[in-house]
């Protein structure tokens, strides 16, 4: 298998696992501790974990061709090694987020993975989590960088917290924040709890001021939030920024494919042919569940998602009048 990820690529889960890239199979996942760093991958070539860029079209291993090398060293860098994270998000969970875990009782509430590794050749560094942001090591990885001008940052925040920027990132050559936001407003509150919208806005304004970064909203489409989505367009579209809408399929009574067709019919918004295609599939029997999580998750944590959403006609006649 011929990609640049096995001669340059290193990602970090929160386990303490590494693979060559984030879509590798992850149980051909190594332990950080026993890596040969000579070649890290060498029995990996053969492409068994590839699975995620075998189909057609543009594939995820295009953008690790550029770093195809003779010898191996870290030039593209995935650090996602623990779920430190300040927010409770509803399609997110324990392994992703240090607040699901303390919310379902885990023992294990934070798991982080320490890092030493030769930062030499690094030209490329995605950071996700948890929340970036609060990860200790990710300013480090920052202050370790000898030539940062020639080294490209990318990030997948929820964009809560970003004091410290100010120090580091006008050293470097560019700079993507993938924006996480599901919702605008109170909504987004509700469906990202942990979210201050004004503040979030705040923090968007200020990020927007450096002319080395680009900022793209990153919205993970939903059964809760499919109502919304142009609420979120529009406010793209009003800060001159871009969005991606991402479909979801786990879990999957959370995915837009449970919603009962009658629901569906009522969608005003659809963003692209990927979430149409999801809209089409029929998971309807998974609905009475999600309709479960969400009011639970109210009472839990005190929110009121479903008074943004247009179930309970539904779940009157369907869950109530039997």
């Amino acid at each position: 298998m011929k990609c640049g990820a096995f001669d340059s690529g290193l990602t970090i889960h929160p386990d303490g696992k590494t693979t060559p890239c984030c879509q590798f199979d992850i149980e051909l996942a190594k332990n950080i501790n026993e890596i040969d760093w000579k070649d890290p991958w060498k029995d990996l070539r053969n492409g068994e974990g590839c699975g995620a860029c075998q189909g057609p079209g543009p594939v995820y291993k295009d953008a690790y061709n550029p770093y195809i090398n003779k010898q191996f060293a870290v030039r593209w860098l995935d650090v996602r090694n623990n779920n430190l994270c300040n927010m409770e998000c509803i399609i997110c969970n324990s392994y992703y987020s240090s607040k699901w875990a303390s919310r379902l009782g885990h023992d294990e509430k934070f798991v982080s993975t320490n890092i030493d590794v030769d930062l030499d050749n690094v030209r490329r560094i995605y950071f996700a989590g948890g929340e970036p942001f609060l990860n200790k090591q990710h300013w480090e990885i920052l202050k370790n960088i000898k030539d940062p001008s020639h080294c490209d940052l990318i990030y997948s925040s929820n964009l809560t917290i970003i004091k410290g920027i100010e120090d580091h990132w006008p050293k470097f050559n560019h700079i993507l924040v993938n924006a996480s936001l599901d919702g605008v407003g109170e909504f987004g509150e509700q469906i990202r709890p942990g979210l201050n919208w004004q503040r979030w806005q705040n923090n968007l304004d200020q990020v927007l001021k450096y002319e080395n970064v680009t900022v793209e909203i990153a919205c993970t489409v939903n059964l809760a939030n499919i109502w919304h989505l142009h609420e979120v367009k529009k406010f793209a579209d009003e800060k001159n920024i871009s969005v991606r809408f991402y479909k979801m399929d786990h879990p999957n009574y959370l995915c837009i494919s449970s919603l009962p067709e009658e629901l569906k019919k009522q969608i005003k918004y659809i963003p692209n042919n990927e979430i149409q295609e999801l809209l089409d599939q029929n998971q309807e029997h998974l609905f009475k569940h999600a309709i479960a999580n969400i009011l639970l998750g109210d009472r839990l944590r005190g929110t009121n998602l479903w008074n943004h959403l247009p179930f309970e006609q539904w779940a009157i006649k369907n869950i109530l009048d039997y």
